[in-house]
């Protein structure tokens, strides 16, 4: 005996869906009950038939009923059980009236007990089972009679009818429901239902007439029933595992799509219609609020609306969750009543639930609720199938939050590694990436003989700008420039900023001097458009450029870059605004690198190196104690230069050990007569930064003593600030120069903490005691949220290793707001004061305002932001 119903419904103009049904099952019930007491209560039984009481056929119904086997075949579900079989065998063993009211007895009971059918679904059942028994015993005892058949030919015709039947009667609730009729499914349900039926009739045949003839033969049979049954069993399982595959890829792959509010739209439409169900429902739990789409006969989908009153999903999902991951309004518990009151209160009859769970987490509900054709409910292979979805749904919801943190994460080491290949003021390439094509350039040229040139670019006039307008007017103005250089070149060229107010440019090949003239000229013409800087301000500035063409015999792209220089340099010292090309032997007349540290070691013998002092500020209460000492080279002949203009050289040659020595030694001694104008017990720092090669260096120890015992300044008050990078060349050697450091009494800071090798192992390792956050972190406060985030982190991981923290560049009061509210404990930068002398720091901590100094002497920076602190190290 078969079962099944179609999915979709629609609704009529005159009578509902559930109206129509009903009046079909009444239909039908009237005709079973016609035919049952006109043609089928006076039919004698065959003369083959039992004594046995009906109570015992409707027990052998009711456990046939029982064994059955479920067969979802593309939109529709099939039941088979084993009631044909005893149907067979009660044609020719028992009396048509016994079997047919057996028949609908047995049906009742597993219909209200088993599968908790109640209503229309139970009526229209039984209406067609007791149709379809009368239908059977009425041919059988026909042809039987006069037809002159063998009763077994006679009751598998019989069977086929009562299948016909049943199939008719349910291809009739399909063509209700969809509002449409089709043959195609009624001929699918025969050609799935009828071989089933047959082969459960022909065993009933074989036990009915064996029982007769050779009932001690009955026990043989039991086996060859059984591995039968099993065998189809298995068969039809493993076609509905199959669909469910099927509809499961189907389904899930519609989560995928583009369109988030389409996708889950059209999942839920699917999900509703292969389970034949008039709603489903799709809860998601997030961070934030809650949200709910939904999905509903009739109705246009509802995607991902705030859940206004998430109590009731909240229950299921716990009860769901405490089940086992799904819920069915079939369990009969306390459990399924829950989710029976909630569909209820939606108009619905039944429903499932399960969980959306992955190992880690719930991520929310899925539930279907009112099975369309008002003939069957959910069974508990729907509620297999859904827990299935479930699991798939939570999964693609888990990969997807996954995918997303990778992305994020991919995002994020993208963007740190740009930032490390490129000059945050302008988004040109730094001096990093500046080599590092201008040696693959080269590289290729010396296969290709295809040589590219390289341009050395100085700005004239770009520190009266700078010391005039400050230094947010500066960065204006060298951004303008950088645009503008970018403006004048091809894509496969490279525009680079070195540092300060030095350009590079490297101009693919191949190209000659005229060509190099073309876009100088074009460089120059558009210089030449002064640069608005804002408040009725306007600058204009020029170059001085150096040119190098590669050719044949260049050793490397560091030679070709040198020669650039030389050749700027000779521009700039020839008046400036010009440009030249590097010819050999330019260098010897004084141009070179090879003469700058003749000056520069000059410098160190005439003592022509001075120190300045920026103020520190405590971030609490607002107090200068103390200043970081910063180098100056004052030349007799071009003025003051700032570190970027010597320390890279001075690092190269190994001068920079005899400049810190002079800056170690002021320092400490301008600390010691600070110290001795304030009360002893005031705190007061002096920092002093130290280059790679002073770290390296054997007698750095000996010069620290030194500097202490000749000023008789207390060893904590002395600050040594050293980079995240200087500690990793030599672990080693720093490891251990460090702590001889500490052990004099003086303190640590890493300077620029966070855009080096930020790393937990160095600060366990190292006697650290104070972190710097980069000025590239504290200029982005309030308008950055990343550098918020890497501040507040830097901050909050001194606070739990017990260290200070010192926020450097501090240039409006937004930037001061935020250090202090994030509880940085030291600040310095423009805001409080420019570099100043050590007259200036000594007012200052005195408690001295700035108007009460006199003669005071404010310190004019001539460089922009990567200048603003010179020191006595190779700077950024």
């Amino acid at each position: 005996m078969t079962n099944g119903v179609r999915a979709l419904g629609s609704r009529t103009f005159q009578l509902s869906v559930p109206q129509r049904i009903m009046l079909l099952t009444a239909s039908v019930a009237a005709v079973a009950v016609a035919l049952f007491v006109i043609v089928v209560r006076p039919l004698p039984g065959a003369p083959t038939a039992l004594t046995l009481p009906w109570v015992l056929w409707a027990a052998a119904f009711t456990i046939s009923e029982a064994l059955v086997v479920h067969v979802q075949w593309q939109r529709e579900a099939h039941t088979f059980s084993m009631g044909d079989l005893v149907l067979g065998a009660g044609l020719l063993l028992a009396t048509p009236r016994e079997l047919v009211t057996a028949q609908l007895v047995g049906y009742a009971v597993t219909l209200v007990v088993r599968r908790k059918q109640r209503g229309i679904k139970l009526a229209f059942n039984l209406a067609q089972s007791a149709l379809g028994g009368s239908v059977a015993t009425s041919v059988f005892a026909v042809l039987t009679g006069p037809a002159g058949l063998w009763d077994w030919a006679a009751a598998l015709i019989a069977v086929v009818l009562i299948t016909l039947t049943a199939d008719l009667c349910i291809f009739a609730v399909i063509s209700i429901s969809e509002g449409r009729t089709s043959l195609r499914p009624l001929l699918e349900m025969i050609g799935l239902s009828l071989p089933f039926t047959l082969g459960s009739a022909a065993v009933g045949l074989v036990l009915a007439r064996t029982a007769v003839h050779d009932p001690a033969a009955l026990a043989l049979l039991a086996i060859p029933s059984f591995l039968i049954v099993a065998a189809y069993r298995a068969y039809t399982g493993a076609r509905q595992q199959q669909e469910n595959l099927r509809l499961l890829h189907e389904v899930t792959s519609l989560l995928h799509g583009g369109d988030t509010h389409h996708a889950l739209g059209d999942f839920l439409d699917s999900v509703r219609s292969a389970f034949r169900a008039e709603m489903a429902e799709l809860v998601l739990a997030g961070s934030g609020r809650d949200t709910i789409s939904r999905s509903q006969q009739g109705s246009e989908p509802v995607v991902m609306v705030p859940l206004e009153d998430a109590d009731d999903h909240a229950r299921l999902l716990r009860l769901a969750t405490a089940s086992g991951g799904a819920l069915t309004t079939r369990t009969g518990s306390g459990r399924g009543r829950q989710l029976e009151e909630y569909v209820a209160t939606r108009g619905l009859r039944d429903g499932v639930a399960a969980a959306l769970r992955t190992e880690d987490r719930v991520h929310g509900l899925l539930l279907v609720a009112g099975r369309v054709g008002d003939v069957t409910t959910f069974s508990g292979s729907d509620v297999a199938l859904l827990e299935t979805f479930a699991r798939h749904v939570a999964t693609s919801l888990e990969r997807g939050r996954l995918e997303e943190n990778l992305r994020q994460v991919t995002d994020l080491k993208e963007q740190l590694r740009h930032q490390a290949l490129h000059d945050p003021l302008t988004g040109l390439p730094n001096r990093t990436l500046y080599l590092d094509r201008a040696k693959q350039a080269v590289d290729m040229a010396a296969r290709s003989h295809v040589w590219p040139a390289v341009l050395y670019i100085d700005l004239d006039g770009f520190k009266p700008v700078n010391d005039t307008y400050g230094h947010e007017a500066g960065d204006l103005l060298l951004r303008t420039v950088a645009d503008r250089i970018r403006s004048c070149l091809r894509p496969a060229d490279t525009a680079a900023r070195l540092g300060g107010d030095e350009f590079a440019i490297l101009l693919g090949g191949p190209i000659d001097r005229q060509g190099v003239t073309r876009v100088i000229e074009r460089l120059r013409a558009q210089l030449e458009v002064p640069v608005d800087l804002g408040d009725g301000r306007i600058a204009t500035v020029g170059m001085s450029i150096g040119i190098a063409l590669g050719e044949e015999g260049i050793a490397d792209a560091d030679a070709l870059i040198r020669q650039a220089d030389i050749a700027m340099y000779a521009a700039k010292r020839s008046g400036g605004n010009a440009h030249l090309f590097y010819e050999p032997g330019l260098g010897e007349q004084g141009d070179s690198r090879q003469d700058a540290e003749a000056e520069l070691a000059a410098a160190v013998r005439n003592g022509q190196f001075t120190v300045a002092y920026q103020p520190l500020i405590d971030v609490r209460s607002g107090r200068p104690i103390g200043a970081e000492a910063l180098v100056r080279w004052v030349d007799p002949t071009w003025g003051v230069r700032m570190p970027d203009q010597f320390i890279p050289l001075a690092e190269e040659t190994g001068l920079i050990t005899d400049i810190g020595a002079v800056v170690l030694r002021d320092a400490c001694h301008q600390a010691a007569r600070w110290v001795r104008s304030i009360a002893p017990d005031d705190e007061l720092l002096v920092t002093v930064n130290l280059s790679a090669r002073q770290l390296s260096h054997d007698g750095l120890v000996d010069e620290v003593r030194a500097a202490l015992a000749e000023s008789e300044l207390e060893p904590r008050r002395l600050v040594l600030e050293i980079t995240e990078t200087m500690l990793m060349h030599d672990r080693e050697t720093a490891a251990a120069t460090l702590w001889a450091l500490k052990d004099l009494g003086v303190r640590i800071a890493i300077d620029d903490f966070g855009t080096g090798y930020s790393s937990l192992a160095y600060l366990r390792r190292f006697p650290i005691d104070m972190l710097k956050v980069a000025r590239e972190f504290v200029d982005g406060l309030g308008r950055d949220a990343n550098d918020d985030a890497i501040t507040r982190a830097i901050v909050d991981l001194a606070g739990t290793l017990g260290l200070l923290t010192i926020a450097e560049g501090i240039e409006t009061t937004q930037q001061q707001e935020h250090v202090a509210a994030l509880g940085c404990d030291l600040a310095q930068g423009y805001l409080f004061s420019r570099p100043v002398d050590a007259d200036m720091v000594m007012s200052l901590v005195r408690g001295e305002s700035w108007e009460d100094v006199p003669g005071q002497v404010e310190e004019k920076v001539a460089s922009a932001r990567g200048d603003l602190r010179g020191r006595a190290r190779t700077p950024r």
